[in-house]
């Protein structure tokens, strides 16, 4: 029992370095606006591609042209179309 309690005081600083962040994906191939969780040892950002295409990348792509990056939690969800 001891050693299960040592485990889980322990697991906070083996993941201290770790980055998480929740985006929506979409490929239009298999997937289809679906809730990702990102995790990384580099900081990630949500995207959204001028096609469509949405998750989770790397800070450096944020600069790509026809790319648009958010930084919080489910930021990139599709917003509801206008009729």
């Amino acid at each position: 029992m001891k050693f299960y309690l040592v485990l889980l005081l322990l697991m906070p600083l083996c993941s201290a370095h770790e980055f998480y962040i929740q985006c929506y994906g979409e490929d239009f191939l298999m997937v289809n606006n679906q809730l990702l969780d990102c995790t990384s040892k580099v900081q990630q950002a949500c995207y959204t591609r001028d096609n469509g295409e949405k998750g989770c990348t790397r800070l450096e792509n944020c600069s790509k042209p026809n790319w648009t990056c958010c930084h919080t939690d489910r930021c990139n969800q599709s917003q509801p179309r206008k009729q």
